[in-house]
This record gives structure tokens, sequence and C-alpha cells, in this order.
């Protein structure tokens, strides 16, 4: 089991993951391919960061209310 980190961004509601570490298997494989199940070491909130993903304009803008 390859170990991943869960990122959440609160300001535009999404999440990625990102590998922590990978397992013996993955370590010994040329290509580092594990077959085994994908193993959620922690979750962290990130703040104040730009959302990595290029579909991301980034927060949601609140405008000027319309009636």
């Amino acid at each position: 089991m390859c170990f991943y980190e869960l990122r959440y961004h609160p300001a535009c509601g999404h999440t990625a993951e990102r590998l922590v570490r990978y397992c013996h298997g993955a370590r010994t494989d040329p290509y580092h391919k594990c077959y085994g199940p994908k193993q959620r070491d922690r979750e962290v909130t990130i703040e104040n960061v730009k959302c990595p993903q290029k579909s991301c304009g980034g927060p949601p803008v609140s405008g000027p209310e319309q009636d």
C-alpha cells in the first residue's frame, strides 16, 4: 500500500491527492507501480494557497446582488 495525503482547498472546494511515500513493492519495482490499495496517511486543509488545478479559477467571487 502506498501512502497518500489528501489536500483540501476550502476556498474553492477542490481536493487533491499527493503521494507521501511508496510501499515496499513500489520502491523495488523499476516503474514504481503499486498493485495494492491506496492508503490515506493524512488529511490537510490548505489555506491561502492557490489551487493547483488548472480548471480552477480560484475561490468563487460574490458579485453585487442582482434583483
